[in-house]
Parts: C-alpha cells; structure tokens; sequence
C-alpha cells in the first residue's frame, strides 16, 4: 500500500504540536508522509527541515507546481485564513482537511463546500 503525502501549512500549536506531531508517530508513517512544509516565519522553517526533513516554503502557493506529488494538505493557519486558503487549494486540485474552526460564517462555509464539489 502507497502511503498518502502531506503538506502542512502551518506549524503553529495545531500544524505541529498536533498534526505534525501525529504524523511523526510510527502508526501514522506506516500510511502518512510528510513531503512539504509551509510557514510564513523562518525560525519555523528551519525548525521544520530538522524535525521533518523534507522541503519547506513561506508561501502555500509554492505548492502549486508539487501538486500532482501532494495527495492531502492540512491547513493549519490563522482561522481567519482557513476559508480563502482551502477555497485557493482546492481550486488547485489539491484534497484539503481544515484545522477547526474551518471558517468564520455560513457564507465562507458555502463557498469551501461549493469549492470542493465543484474540484472533485
């Protein structure tokens, strides 16, 4: 069984202590690898190269061009960020699960799911 690769944006308290930190556990790598990482803050990107080795980016649109080697993103930003981010990614073909709260209001939550319906 191929193991799904993961992008994390974010590597805040939710990005790294939780996911992150999931993700490393030995149950977890037996399905999950982390391929990429992205942070605005670069004392967290290098932290991230260390604890996770793999490429780090400041902007989630760098992942755009790793699209077709990234099967699930975890958008793990500012709350106020999870709406316009996961809408973006996923009308960039990428499956997208969304730190808590997914959004702000019902209208953001409209666009999210007509977002994913509308990708596939």
């Amino acid at each position: 069984m191929s193991k799904l690769r993961v992008a994390i944006i974010g590597q805040g308290r939710s990005g790294r202590d939780i996911h992150g930190a999931w993700l490393q556990t030995e149950i977890a790598k037996e399905k999950f690898e982390v391929v990429a990482i992205v942070d605005q803050n670069p004392e967290r990107r290098e932290r991230a190269v260390k604890e996770f080795g793999c490429p780090v980016y400041e902007k989630y649109q760098d992942l755009f061009e790793y699209q077709a080697e990234i099967d699930l993103v975890v958008n793990s930003t500012y709350s106020f960020q999870h709406a316009p981010i996961s809408i973006d990614l996923l009308d960039h073909g990428f499956n997208v699960v969304c730190e808590k709260p997914a959004c702000r209001n019902v209208a953001e939550f409209d666009a999210m799911t007509a977002a994913a319906e509308k990708n596939g």
